[in-house]
């Protein structure tokens, strides 16, 4: 399997139409602009950085998916 980031595997799966609504958090330690736009222009659903807290994430969660 061809390495990739997470970048890379959202595009790919953005480009299947039965997999393209699949919600994606992006997780990184990555703060550089470039890199937040970059993940917009991938369709991330949310992008959080690290280091986070577990209501982060279930903040984001809800936000995407809804309460649960």
């Amino acid at each position: 399997m061809t390495r990739m980031n997470g970048l890379d595997l959202i595009k790919q799966v953005r480009a299947d139409a039965q997999l393209k609504s699949i919600p994606f958090i992006l997780v990184t330690g990555e703060t550089k602009p470039e890199n937040m736009v970059a993940a917009n222009e991938c369709s991330v659903s949310s992008y959080i950085l690290k280091p986070f807290t577990a209501d982060i994430l279930k903040t984001k969660l809800v936000g995407i998916i809804g309460p649960f």
